[in-house]
């Protein structure tokens, strides 16, 4: 087993462990640092910020938007962001990325799901 495969394994292990724990009422912001750092390493950031427009919508935007559908939307965003898409957000499409497994994007699609609007 390649020493990268076990590496993300290992990533993947640690996001969907600490989203367990805040699920349960513990702590979050291990799975918060995680997802953040994960979005960081494969250039989600070049395009989308929290709260800022860049050239594709906040983050919380999109929570917002799919607020009163989370569960269903956690598939749709984590393919979205592996295979790409567009026409969601005006004209400008959504590439794919094809450095995040569906794991990864499940992750961050639960993480950005979870956010909420600023006061």
């Amino acid at each position: 087993m390649s020493s990268r495969f076990s590496q993300r394994r290992a990533r993947a292990l640690r996001l969907c462990a600490s989203f367990g724990l805040a699920a349960l009422g513990g702590s979050a912001p291990a799975f918060s640092a995680d997802v953040q750092a994960l979005l960081t390493e494969k250039r989600c950031t070049a395009c989308h910020d929290v709260t800022a427009t860049r050239i594709g919508p906040p983050y919380v935007a999109i929570a917002v938007r799919h607020a009163a559908d989370k569960e269903s939307m956690v598939e749709v965003l984590a393919h979205k962001i592996v295979l790409g898409g567009g026409g969601s957000w005006g004209v400008v499409p959504m590439v794919p990325n094809e450095h995040v497994t569906l794991d990864e994007a499940r992750a961050m699609a639960k993480w950005i799901l979870a956010l909420q609007p600023p006061n």
